[in-house]
């Protein structure tokens, strides 16, 4: 008998429910996955999109790999937090998988702290710096937008699984091809768009090629900071010049408010 043969239980009634048909289950529901994605780093797969009220953040339903093991977050999971005007980090924790009862469990939780700093353990979901009186915000005014330094939910350090190396959440890059369509684009600026827009994560390799394409610099090693950076390069070199003085004067009287 082939190890290859396909074998899809059929559950009907009055039939014997059979040890080999719950193995069969087993093995399609798990090991199918962690196929999918063998060759991608750790990092969010999909969904974990987070929302906010005036006290709490809640992060949706997704899926992440971490250690190689794919987790299914299938509730969503809230934390409350509070003006400190300092950076907070928001972390998902991951526990040593215990045996219990007959089965071995993974377990995952939110944290949020002012450590900047990560532990094998640990992965970012956000950072963000509040400021008393403010309510912290999901939605930008445009791509620059998500590096306003306070009340802004910042996920450019979050990872993403991808092939090789973890990358930019899609979303970021899929903001980066809207803004930029509304512009004169060369031929290569509209391929990289077109890719962007379908809201797949794009490898940091070929975040990285377009922008060092782009901007006629050398390779280098990049993660995902120094990829938002590139790309908001390129776009100011896209967008026409009275626009880029604009948004110059925007972040001008933004720091003096600040100050």
């Amino acid at each position: 008998m082939s190890d290859n043969q396909q074998r899809i239980p059929k559950f009907e009634a009055l039939h014997i429910l059979r040890q080999s048909m719950l193995c069969d289950v087993r093995d399609r529901a798990f090991d199918t996955l962690p196929l999918l994605y063998q060759d991608y780093s750790d990092g969010i797969i999909s969904g974990c999109r987070m929302m906010t009220t005036k006290e709490t953040i809640t992060v949706q339903p997704g899926l992440i790999k971490h250690a190689g093991f794919i987790y299914y977050l299938q509730e969503p999971m809230t934390i409350a937090y509070r003006p400190t005007d300092e950076y907070a980090v928001l972390k998902l924790r991951f526990a040593a998988p215990t045996e219990q009862q007959g089965a071995m469990v993974y377990e995952l939780d939110l944290d949020l702290t002012n450590d900047l700093t990560l532990t094998p353990d640990e992965m970012e979901l956000c950072r963000f710096k509040l400021k008393r009186g403010s309510i912290l915000r999901v939605n930008y005014v445009d791509f620059f937008d998500r590096t306003t330094e306070f009340d802004t939910v910042n996920n450019i350090y979050a990872p993403y699984a991808a092939v090789g190396k973890s990358t930019l959440s899609p979303d970021i890059t899929q903001a980066f091809a809207r803004e930029a369509s509304k512009f004169t684009l060369t031929e290569f600026d509209r391929q990289f768009c077109l890719t962007a827009l379908t809201g797949q994560p794009m490898s940091a390799e070929a975040i990285g090629f377009y922008i060092c394409q782009r901007l006629q610099q050398e390779e280098q090693e990049w993660d995902n900071a120094s990829l938002f950076d590139g790309l908001t390069r390129v776009l100011d070199e896209i967008r026409p010049a009275g626009l880029r003085e604009c948004r110059r004067e925007r972040r001008r009287r933004r720091e003096v408010l600040v100050d």
